[in-house]
């Protein structure tokens, strides 16, 4: 017995130097190009050809161990001599179409076979569903060749390719720690707060969040709070003796006055947490200057394009079947089945092209009721484009213009009673209140299968200017790819079940007030006008986001933006 054991280890022995010494290592798997179809939508890919030398073969076996950690890596064998995509493309290696199989001097790939090949991770289109699929996208191969062959130019190689920080040992270079800690340490609300969406729909049954003034206090059937950011059961109130609210977690307020740079850079930005910042844009010129009545007269005439609703509901969501195309209106079969809700659609609000002093009446009208069932909504507004005079009345906060990036610089501009449904913007975003107050509900974007983000189509309102009538007339042929499916006063919860464990945040601005709104962060507006002018006007910074994902996608993950990573030095 014991001469079989010391047998056995013998052999094993024998087997693992002669492991050591094969070129044929094990361990470097060889990939077909079927796999690599699937490797290159989530990652890149460093191959060494089949034919590749021993010493070559050994640093790639240290490059395996270097990025064993880094999950969209992946570094193997593959024979690029018989290489062909699946569906018969062929390999293109520095945008070369090698038509042959072979590299000979008959064939488009003269020269010998390249022994260290890099694949770019596929870059995925998913704004349009009718766009040819991606695998047929084929990636072009780039060549590693002479003295960039060993470990240390190729681990820098890869790291710069394909986005990571890896030392030779595999460890994190210092920006790759940053990096990682930033992405483990984002705020989460489920960390301070266990209200769920399902707690507050059961104690009240009908989610309320209005002010003591404001048009929303009549949207439900029966008022249950008078307290900002609260839901109450008349019933829970009775049974408790007056109690039976349940609070929402509030947004953090901070003083424009006590924040710097690089505060608020690590504490807000880097977190991906919103924040209010009071009296922010109290100094701005634009807080004494742009009255109805300056507007009025500096861009009265000028042409504006404006948004109308009914009732004041921005880009709801609705049954499909309500318009009056839907039984003619058909949606290719190639399409419908990458729909999650082709029952449903975005209902954009109708377009109207007037003049700035047309638009300034309808809300003054609006707001005095003396018109009804019609809403208008400055939205989206650049005032780079449009109003760029204005531009000197506004400032960039000093905390942030160094260290982000602006993209767009919008106003907004409507009566004040107006709800925008729930949806995410992919830009960090500082929305700064001039006159009334907007209460939003926010929901952060790290479990976004709980808001059920994909593609829904759109349907656009119809408006007849003659009698002020609204027509449900037009469904689309594109989708909206930001807004959710869900109604937070009506909510399907038997179809979108996960949104029960959603835990909500409120923010509330008021005037003179800026909102810090990290990217992606799931957001619905409720705005209420100033008591004296009856109107709702803020301005918005948009900002390339710190923290990036790839939408719809409710799977993906947040990370740190490539376009950012000087700041993790």
């Amino acid at each position: 017995m014991a001469l079989v054991v010391v047998c056995f280890l013998v052999i094993l022995v024998i087997f693992a130097n002669v492991s050591k010494i094969s070129v044929s290592e094990p361990n470097l798997y060889t990939y077909i190009p079927e796999e690599l179809v699937n490797i290159l939508e989530d990652g890149c890919f460093l191959g060494v050809n089949d034919r590749a030398s021993r010493e070559i073969v050994e640093i790639f076996l240290s490059l395996l161990q270097a990025f064993a950690n880094e999950r969209h890596v992946t570094i193997g064998r593959v024979n690029l001599e018989n290489f062909q995509w699946p569906g018969g493309e062929h390999l293109k290696i520095d945008g070369i179409d090698c038509k042959s199989r072979e590299f000979t001097e008959h064939s488009a790939c003269i020269g010998p076979i390249p022994n260290v090949v890099f694949f770019a991770k596929t870059s995925i289109d998913r704004s349009c569903l009718l766009s040819p699929s991606y695998t047929k996208l084929r990636p072009r191969a780039a060549v590693i060749s002479g003295r960039d062959l060993n470990l240390e130019t190729l681990v820098e190689y890869v790291n710069g390719k394909c986005q990571t920080f890896r030392t030779v040992d595999g460890g994190l270079l210092p920006a790759g720690r940053q990096k990682q800690y930033i992405v483990d340490n984002v705020f989460n609300v489920s960390n301070v707060s266990n209200v769920t969406m399902e707690m507050l729909y059961d104690r009240g049954g009908v989610l309320d969040l209005a002010f003591t003034q404001g048009f929303l206090s009549d949207r439900s059937s029966h008022r249950t709070c008078q307290k900002e950011g609260c839901m109450v059961n008349e019933r829970a109130r009775e049974e408790e003796g007056g109690g039976g609210y349940l609070e929402i977690l509030q947004c953090k307020i901070i003083n424009s006055d006590d924040i710097g740079p690089e505060e608020f850079f690590h504490e807000y930005i880097k977190q991906s947490r919103p924040v209010i910042i009071k009296n922010a844009v109290v100094n701005w010129p634009a807080w004494h200057k742009w009255s109805q009545e300056y507007l009025w007269e500096k861009y009265g005439n000028k042409t504006v394009h404006v948004k109308l609703t009914p009732g004041g509901d921005f880009e709801g969501v609705e049954r499909a079947e309500l318009w009056e195309d839907y039984e003619q209106f058909v949606i290719p079969d190639t399409v419908m089945k990458k729909l999650p809700y082709p029952d449903l659609v975005v209902v954009r609000p109708a377009g109207l092209n007037v003049k700035f002093s047309d638009f300034l009446n309808l809300i003054t009208k609006a707001a005095q009721q003396s018109i009804r069932n019609v809403s208008a909504y400055l939205e989206y507004s650049s005032i780079r484009e449009y109003m760029p005079e204005l531009l000197s009345d506004i400032e960039e906060f000093a905390f942030v213009k160094d260290k982000l990036t602006l993209r767009h610089l919008n106003m907004w501009l409507s009566d004040g009673n107006t709800v925008g449904r729930l949806h995410f913007d992919p830009f960090d975003n500082f929305l700064c209140q001039l006159r009334g107050k907007k209460q939003l509900l926010l929901f952060e974007p790290f479990n976004n299968s709980r808001l059920y983000e994909g593609h829904i189509p759109q349907a656009t309102l119809h408006y007849n200017h003659s009698d002020q009538s609204f027509r449900r007339k037009t469904l689309e042929d594109s989708t909206s790819m930001v807004m959710s499916p869900i109604d937070l006063f009506k909510p399907d919860l038997k179809r979108f079940p996960n949104f029960k464990s959603a835990r909500p945040l409120t923010c509330t601005i008021d005037e003179g007030d800026a909102l810090f709104m990290p990217a992606f962060w799931w957001h619905e507006v409720y705005s209420y006008p100033n008591v004296v002018e009856k109107r709702n006007l803020a301005v918005n910074f948009w900002y390339e986001p710190f923290l990036l994902k790839e939408f719809p996608c409710p799977e993906c993950k947040m990370d740190v933006n490539p376009y950012y990573f000087h700041l993790l030095y």
